[in-house]
């Protein structure tokens, strides 16, 4: 018994899709889930330390040096997921973050899902 394969001589079309543009958003209706909350963290920079130094070193009025200097930039997470760089500042008698880049997929961060 032998079976027969079809081979067409016309090639099977190709879907592409475009990539979408940085402000493909404002054109988009999200209704109702503009009302959905999110968590919105700022991170200003980490510090690994032992149990030691936390129990021995920590206590009112200590500082703990973290892994930024004064004027990096900071990171925005939205639930979790990196999705802005930020300068920090002051906003009337609050600490603030102004946006200075919008990140997409970060292979060296965290992956964003919003983008």
């Amino acid at each position: 018994m032998s079976e027969q394969t079809n081979v067409s001589s016309t090639p099977e079309p190709v879907a592409r899709v475009a990539a979408p543009s940085p402000n493909a958003a404002a054109g988009v209706d999200f209704g109702v889930l503009r009302n959905v909350p999110m968590t919105v963290q700022v991170e200003v920079g980490r510090a690994t330390m032992t149990l030691g130094e936390i129990l021995d070193e920590l206590e009112v009025g200590a500082s703990i040096r973290l892994d930024r200097h004064a004027g990096d930039p900071v990171e925005v997470y939205v639930n979790g997921a990196l999705f802005a760089r930020a300068e920090v500042v002051v906003l009337q008698d609050q600490i603030g973050a102004r946006i200075i880049e919008v990140v997409g997929n970060n292979p060296n961060g965290r992956p964003s899902g919003l983008r």
